[in-house]
């Protein structure tokens, strides 16, 4: 050992001081920078778990939210056509309606136009009964002037007028 120490020039006292000074400087780095480094690693790992704890929690709360949405979704989609169908109800209502007051009118006016027909037709009946009468009476006037007095005169205005009345010309 004594060859060893000489071929390597192996100081005992000088690696007796380095042996310390390794030591003192390991102290020094673990109260100094390997204690901080760690707390600072722990720290940091720490907020990384927080972090996908985290994410794992809104990772649910984003499925939860999905699938409200697509309920949400459905919901509406529902209220929406029944929306529709009430207001095609309405729709045909108003529409049944219009042309129900529209077939009403049409029916008056056809009524006010038949009762009008009939009253002109009744009026032309009268003036043409009256011009027939005045006829009647002018003719049979000029007729029987001579041959029929006063009285068989009326009388045969009289028939005729009964017989037009009786004849209802339409």
């Amino acid at each position: 050992m004594d060859e060893l120490i000489k071929v390597f020039h192996i100081n005992w006292q000088l690696l007796i001081a380095q042996a310390v000074n390794f030591i003192i400087v390991m102290l020094v780095l673990m109260v100094y920078a390997v204690k901080p480094l760690m707390k600072l690693m722990e720290e940091r790992s720490k907020k990384i778990d927080d972090g996908l704890k985290n994410a794992v929690i809104i990772e649910e709360q984003l499925k939860k939210t999905e699938v409200e949405k697509a309920k949400e979704i459905k919901k509406g989609r529902r209220e929406a056509q029944v929306i529709i169908g009430q207001a095609e109800k309405d729709s045909e209502e108003i529409r049944r309606g219009k042309v129900e007051k529209t077939k009403k009118e049409a029916e008056k006016i056809v009524g006010d136009a038949k009762n009008e027909i009939v009253s002109e037709r009744r009026k032309m009946i009268s003036e043409v009964k009256s011009e027939l009468v005045d006829l009647v009476m002018l003719a049979s006037d000029k007729i029987s002037n001579q041959t029929i007095n006063a009285k068989q005169h009326e009388k045969l205005i009289n028939d005729v007028l009964d017989e037009l009345k009786t004849a209802d010309i339409k």
